[in-house]
């Protein structure tokens, strides 16, 4: 190591072993210690933080491929659709639902999971609103008809 090299490391250490203090005065009781509130959020959404699998797509019994859904609360979700992951955004209105461009992993799937899987991922392009009742949320489209039908998981 060179001494350049030696006095830029030396500097450095020294520069990060400085702090400041400040006069912090400690409470006299432990009762005056004001309690931290939480900040105030945005009502959380229904459908947030719950993942769900489906049983039945476009008035179909789901087959052995396992599609999921989950919702986080920030508006985005994420599952899979029978063999590959995938992600995105989702607008909730009310009961309006509306999914965004989903990215998708890709992964070869045997013939029927990756039917199952375009199915899946189609009728999720479709609902246009949605009705939850107890563990069972169905995704609807724009003619009333239930596109998706899925169990809380």
């Amino acid at each position: 190591m060179t001494n350049f090299s030696f006095f830029f490391l030396v500097l450095a250490l020294v520069i990060s072993g400085c702090t400041s203090t400040q006069n912090v005065q400690e409470p006299e009781a432990a009762d005056e210690i004001a309690p931290v509130q939480p900040e105030p959020t945005q009502r959380e959404a229904p459908l947030a933080n719950t993942d769900w699998k489906a049983m039945s797509i476009l008035g179909k019994p789901a087959g052995s491929a396992v599609s999921t859904l989950g919702f986080d609360a920030e508006g985005r979700v994420a599952g899979n659709g029978g063999c590959n992951a995938y992600q995105g955004d989702v607008t909730l209105e009310g009961n309006a639902i509306e999914f965004g461009m989903l990215a998708t992993t890709r992964m070869m799937c045997p013939p029927p999971i990756n039917g199952q899987e375009t199915v899946f991922l189609e009728a999720l392009g479709l609902a246009r609103s949605w009705e939850q009742a107890g563990d069972i949320l169905e995704l609807i489209d724009e003619t009333h008809a239930v596109v998706v039908r899925l169990t809380r998981q």
